[in-house]
């Protein structure tokens, strides 16, 4: 969770055996789009695993080679200085802890090209597809003006930023009041890493809102900041456990319920973000809201699509290790499986049967239904695609979108 929605409980004494108790499920971290990860499981807003060549991969790929450069290198800028320099110093010792951050810093720095940063290449496409509209800033060898790569770039970094931030871990105790040497040693170095998580994360955020003034537009302010909030928003919707992951409940099992807190969480940043570049290229409201639209709905077929991944093929937790419980295919099936609903309801959520889930999630109608949402919002994306006329940018951005399609 975002470190502004953590509640810590109030202070108490633990044994050294409450450590790992502390930590969330190594597969409980992040939201990510389909590509590739290492993780052992996916996380909540996850990331399932893909083979090196599959279509979503290739899509984004030749998508790159339009826009001038990958879009993993977007946030660069604001990470290769002195600032974060002296942060990724203090990262290091964290090497040999099983702090969150250092999961989500890998899989940015080695598995940010076709997995977690694609926003700002999908802004780009967009905005290329539109056309200059006459606007100055233009360079003809990306296509693209010089105000929209920062704003893909400014995308990026919140999104980045948000990731960090989730791997903030609540920490329910006073470490200084910890008796255990060793599980005070413990505590401290999760408490150490929770600082590390929120320094980097808001350094990040204050880069962004640096680069948005720069735009001096006030309406991308407006519309970029009220993306944010959105997502800190999506934090508090529903049910949470002690480390602030979601829990289902019968209000949270509708496909409204689900749109909504994803809407929230993934939808309104990439659907600011298109409409922004719409706005600098000075086009019409119309024109702004169709771009908005396809943001939204192109985030909520790319959450979806990989929600699914985590059932099928190899995207798929190792069995019995903990996985989101509110991810679409599980909350469908609980639709009509009131018992299990019950089961997760309970207070045993550390010691649920995780493979007993998995197998009732597998062998049920839940995964179809999600598949049919994940159609839904393909559908919905390639029809305000089609806005855009037909061009190599176009041509890409609708194999990305293809790619999602079961």
């Amino acid at each position: 969770m975002n470190h502004f929605s953590k509640i810590l409980h109030p202070s108490r004494l633990v044994s050294k055996q409450t450590i790992d108790s502390l930590l969330p499920p190594a597969s409980l971290c992040l939201s990510t789009s389909p590509g590739l990860s290492t993780s052992p499981a996916p996380e909540p807003h996850n990331t399932p695993v893909y083979p090196k060549k599959n279509p979503w991969n290739r899509a984004v790929t030749e998508a790159e080679k339009l826009v001038g450069f990958p879009t993993s290198y977007l946030s660069m800028s604001a990470l290769f200085n002195d600032e974060f320099s002296n942060i990724a110093l203090h990262m290091r010792k964290l090497i040999g802890s099983d702090h969150p951050v250092l999961k989500t810093a890998k899989r940015l720095i080695f598995h940010g090209k076709n997995n977690m940063q694609v926003r700002g290449l999908l802004v780009l496409l967009l905005s290329r597809a539109n056309g200059p509209n006459g606007q100055k800033d233009y360079d003809p060898s990306t296509g693209v003006l010089e105000r929209q790569r920062k704003l893909a770039e400014i995308v990026e970094m919140i999104h980045t930023a948000q990731a960090i931030h989730q791997a903030v871990v609540n920490i329910p105790v006073n470490t200084g009041a910890v008796e255990d040497p060793e599980a005070r040693a413990d505590l401290a170095q999760l408490e150490y890493g929770n600082k590390i998580s929120i320094l980097s994360g808001d350094y990040l955020l204050a880069n962004a809102c640096t680069g948005l003034a720069h735009l001096r537009i006030t309406k991308i302010v407006e519309i970029v900041a009220v993306a944010i909030g959105e997502f800190t928003q999506s934090e508090f919707v529903g049910l949470r456990d002690a480390q602030g992951q979601p829990i289902p409940t019968q209000d949270q099992l509708s496909v409204e319920a689900w749109e909504a807190r994803n809407g929230l969480a993934v939808g309104s940043l990439l659907g600011a973000g298109c409409k922004g570049a719409m706005l600098l290229a000075g086009m019409e409201e119309e024109r702004q809201t169709v771009a908005r639209e396809l943001g939204h709905h192109l985030a909520l077929a790319i959450q979806a699509h990989h929600e699914v991944q985590q059932f099928v093929g190899d995207g798929g937790p190792p069995a019995g290790l903990p996985f989101n419980l509110c991810t679409a295919p599980v909350l469908f099936h609980l639709q009509n499986d009131s018992e299990l609903l019950e089961y997760i309801g309970s207070d045993q959520l550390n010691n649920l049967d995780y493979r007993k889930l998995m197998g009732a999630v597998v062998g049920g109608q839940g995964i179809e239904a999600a598949k049919e949402l994940c159609h839904k919002h393909v559908q919905e994306t390639e029809e305000r695609l089609a806005v855009f006329g037909g061009n190599d940018s176009t041509e890409a951005l609708g194999k990305i979108v293809g790619s999602l399609k079961f």
